[in-house]
């Protein structure tokens, strides 16, 4: 799972579930993969919490899931009570649907093989605030970004440190072809989505490289420089993955 994007696969295959156009047991596949999952707060005890959330979500008349992807500075998007706000955001995530959202965080390694455990937290929420990202403005924001993107870098000559991590970036553009998203969402979703997990991917390996031996001051610069790219690549990711809910308010 790209990122282990959970909330994300959820808002896609669980939309998909409730249109009637995907099976219970592959949403569960697609969000819950290894791990052993657990309900926390706002869960009582009983079956995997995913599914539990599904069935009920179907009984209040969901019929599209909506993804947030909250980062500090910037929680467009997400709702719910402050103690669920501050787990999503550190969580990077959130999914609704109507009456309540949820988000996911790692717990504690699991001595089994089923890996980490996984805490699922549930939030009553009454309305959603309005963040609405088509696919056409995400597209087009991307597309500028990067280009405005690699035109600093050139102008500034900084591009230099890219070939100490060549290796991982060449791995790292390879994770828009790991998606698991099903066989109805939009082709034109799929495409940003891709896009998207790829600059995803190459940002983290920016962010994690230490060979390069910047100095403080030049790291900051290029954090400020990588920030409208890392705003629309999440924007991005915001379109593709609530590709379902545009369709569904139509033009």
């Amino acid at each position: 799972m790209s990122n282990e994007r959970r909330c994300a696969q959820l808002a896609a295959w669980g939309s998909a579930w409730l249109a009637g156009v995907a099976a219970f047991d592959d949403v569960l596949d697609a969000v819950t993969g290894s791990g052993r999952h657990v309900g926390g707060p706002g869960f009582g005890p009983g079956p995997n919490p995913v599914g539990a959330a599904l069935a009920e979500w179907k009984r209040a008349g969901t019929s599209v899931l909506t993804l947030a992807l909250p980062v500090p500075g910037d929680v467009r998007g997400l709702a719910g009570p402050a103690p669920f706000r501050t787990t999503a955001l550190a969580a990077g995530e959130a999914v609704y649907g109507r009456d309540f959202g949820l988000t996911v965080l790692a717990g504690r390694d699991t001595p089994s093989s089923a890996g980490r455990e996984l805490i699922w937290h549930r939030a009553e929420v009454s309305e959603l605030p309005p963040d609405p990202v088509s696919m056409a403005d995400a597209e087009h924001e991307l597309t500028e970004s990067i280009r405005e993107t690699a035109s600093l870098f050139a102008r500034r000559g900084v591009t230099s440190w890219l070939t100490d991590i060549a290796p991982a970036l060449s791995d790292a553009r390879r994770a828009g072809e790991r998606l698991h998203l099903p066989s109805s969402h939009p082709p034109r979703a799929v495409r940003l989505i891709a896009q998207a997990e790829r600059l995803s991917a190459v940002l983290v390996v920016v962010d994690s490289d230490d060979t390069a031996q910047l100095t403080a001051t030049a790291m900051a610069e290029r954090d400020l420089a990588l920030a409208p790219l890392r705003l629309t690549v999440r924007r991005a990711l915001l379109a593709g993955y609530n590709a379902a809910a545009e369709v569904s308010a139509g033009p």
